[in-house]
């Protein structure tokens, strides 16, 4: 709860998570018997290891990323999303584009955190272009890497699951309601007509 409230005040994150592993040792050494700073360090450890291979795969898809936009990839994905706005300034076919950018990345690095990453300025650029507050960018950057990330059969997520009930991924990619519901949803919000200002 503390780690929740502190995220969600502003503060940054890794002082967050700082005081958060403070918090818990704290109520550790109050709560349970016997537990001492070995037994602390000790848990610090297994959260670490537990870490080591999320840790490696974000570093070598942040390493392909890089890559891609080196190489040009970057920008002519959002060329692509250029000529799928058509010349629109709307504030709706900003959000479409930057739903396309965070799919389409999300798509190809099979990270949505590297994917955010490698296209937030991009993201930025739309979103000034069309006069979206950053905010309102920011979110839809965030859920359509989201979505696709859930439904990708190569992503991490649909992998596990998927060795975990012994299921095809392709099968239990189609069943991911919830990333579906939450496409539905901000394509809904993203075309519903905005409120015009009262007169003054």
């Amino acid at each position: 709860m503390v780690v929740l409230g502190l995220a969600l005040a502003g503060l940054d994150v890794v002082l967050v998570l700082g005081i958060g592993l403070v918090v818990s040792g704290v109520f550790g050494f109050v709560l349970a018997q016997e537990y001492d700073v070995v037994s602390f360090a000790g848990d610090i450890y297994l959260g670490f290891e537990s870490m080591v291979e999320i840790t490696l795969l974000s570093i070598l898809i942040g390493g392909l990323a890089a890559l891609i936009k080196a190489t040009g990839g970057l920008a002519w994905l959002a060329q692509v999303i250029a000529k799928f706005a058509r010349g629109h300034t709307g504030r709706r076919s900003g959000e479409l584009s930057i739903a396309a950018l965070a799919a389409g990345s999300d798509a190809l690095t099979a990270n949505n955190t590297v994917a955010i990453l490698v296209t937030g300025s991009l993201a930025k650029d739309i979103a000034q272009r069309h006069g979206i507050s950053p905010r309102r960018a920011a979110s839809v950057l965030d859920i359509f890497a989201c979505v696709v990330q859930g439904v990708l059969p190569y992503g991490a997520q649909i992998l596990l699951a998927a060795s975990l009930a012994a299921v095809s991924p392709l099968a239990l990619a189609g069943s991911v309601y919830y990333c579906w519901l939450l496409a539905l949803s901000a394509i809904g919000f993203m075309l519903w007509p905005r409120r015009a200002a009262a007169p003054r």
